[in-house]
């Protein structure tokens, strides 16, 4: 993502973009990150049924679906945003996943 496509989405959105950059996704704990991705996917989602929204009733409209795919491309590309950042935080919390296992196995049979 450039910086003039960060310039399309509101100031909170931005936050939320910017909590999805590698550096800040490592500091985060498994809970954290657990929480960064419900509200990453909930901006994720309210711009894919927008998308799907906007199409539908170009499409009806038009009777055809010639000529929709160009009308709404700034609420797809903020889709396609969200979704990348979605990924990165679903592997943030995957390996932060994996490392707590690690760390219960590791205490689990220090126990025994």
């Amino acid at each position: 993502m450039n910086p003039t496509e960060l310039d399309m989405f509101s100031a909170a959105e931005q936050t939320l973009l910017v909590q999805t950059e590698r550096d800040r996704l490592a500091e985060m704990d498994e809970d954290e990150l657990d929480a960064l991705f419900t509200r990453v996917r909930r901006a994720r989602t309210k711009y894919t049924k927008l998308y799907r929204r906007q199409s539908a009733d170009l499409v009806a409209s038009k009777s055809s679906r010639a000529g929709t795919s160009t009308s709404n491309q700034r609420t797809k590309r903020k889709a396609e945003i969200l979704e990348d950042a979605l990924a990165r935080v679903a592997a943030a919390l995957g390996a932060a996943a994996r490392a707590t296992a690690r760390e219960l196995k590791a205490e689990r049979l220090a126990a025994a």
